[in-house]
């Protein structure tokens, strides 16, 4: 049997927003499943977009697969992350889908207003780190099984 690669805080902190997420996206299943059997009930009327709720919903489960796949990179690499790779993985992959989540639950106040005003603003901000971030993780670990690969050839 082979040694394990010690696992870092920040990998530690990545495995948690991905539990996390996963929980979020589990919670949001429940929620789905039970309004779709009672159509009528007090929790349904809460979702005044349903999509939006199911594209939070598959949005979680996206990132926290992406997080998860993440630690196990770095674990496997003994990839140490900087802590802002990890803090920007971790806001970008929680409220990316939050943005949908909070479209889904949130009454529009008025036909004629496409969005609320705090979704451009959250979105650039989630989108922007989420992509920087999962870019610099994917590198991190491309980089690393390259040169392990270098390393046994």
């Amino acid at each position: 049997m082979t040694a394990q690669n010690p696992v870092s805080i920040a990998n530690l902190i990545l495995l948690s927003f991905g539990g996390l997420c996963l929980l979020t996206a589990l919670a949001i299943a429940w929620v789905l499943g039970v309004t779709l059997f009672f159509p009528d009930g007090a929790l349904a009327g809460q979702l005044v977009e349903r999509d939006d709720v199911i594209r939070a919903h598959v949005d979680y489960l996206m990132m926290a697969q992406f997080l998860l796949i993440f630690f196990l990179g770095f674990r496997q690499y003994a990839i140490d992350p900087p802590y802002w790779l990890i803090a920007a993985c971790c806001f970008g992959a929680f409220f990316n889908p939050l943005a949908f989540l909070l479209r889904g639950l949130t009454p529009k106040a008025a036909a004629t207003i496409p969005v609320e005003p705090h979704f451009p603003l959250q979105a650039a901000l989630s989108f922007s780190l989420t992509t920087i971030s999962f870019l610099g993780a994917i590198v991190l670990i491309a980089r690393a099984a390259w040169m392990a690969h270098l390393a046994r050839n």
